[in-house]
């Protein structure tokens, strides 16, 4: 890789995290007020929990509806193959991992949920935005459940992503 792509793609990265992160934390006070909820600070796996992404936490009718809605909210920006365009970041692969391992299913979420689509955020039903998220974690090879994923925050926030499957 020439030393002007990993400078591109840190650039990239570097972007990423203060979107992640800055923004979102100047912004969160009052658009966690405005949607009811606190700032994602909580642990991503509640006391006893330890749940992941690889209990399986939505279904396969939840991703095809997911897939569906995609396609018209986010892939103009996110690519048909969720790999990202121009600034917009890849929802698959190492580029997802980096961004989110280690962070809750209610962390992506709700992130998802506030700030996409980027022209017009929290414009989508809530279970649209969950129907969404399926859809990228099943992207993801993230296996599917026997329950969909709902739009509770807190339940949510008790599901950590972890690209490693854990031994259990």
């Amino acid at each position: 890789m020439s030393r002007l792509t990993c400078l591109n793609r840190a650039c990239v990265f570097a972007g990423l995290a203060w979107l992640m992160t800055g923004a979102a934390a100047v912004q969160g006070a009052g658009r966690d007020a405005l949607q009811g909820t606190e700032p994602a600070t909580r642990p991503a796996t509640g006391p006893g929990t330890g749940r992941t992404v690889w209990d399986g936490m939505y279904t396969k009718q939840q991703t095809e509806r997911g897939r569906t809605e995609y396609m018209q909210a986010c892939a103009s920006c996110h690519a048909d193959d969720l790999r990202g365009k121009g600034t917009a970041p890849s929802l698959v692969g190492e580029d997802f991992a980096f961004l989110w391992d280690g962070m809750s299913v209610g962390d992506l979420f709700l992130r998802t949920r506030t700030l996409m689509p980027s022209d017009r955020p929290n414009s989508l039903p809530a279970q649209t935005y969950s129907d969404i998220v399926a859809f990228i974690l099943q992207s993801n090879t993230f296996p599917a459940g026997e329950k969909e994923m709902g739009t509770d925050l807190d339940v949510l926030r008790q599901v950590l992503i972890t690209t490693k499957r854990p031994e259990r």
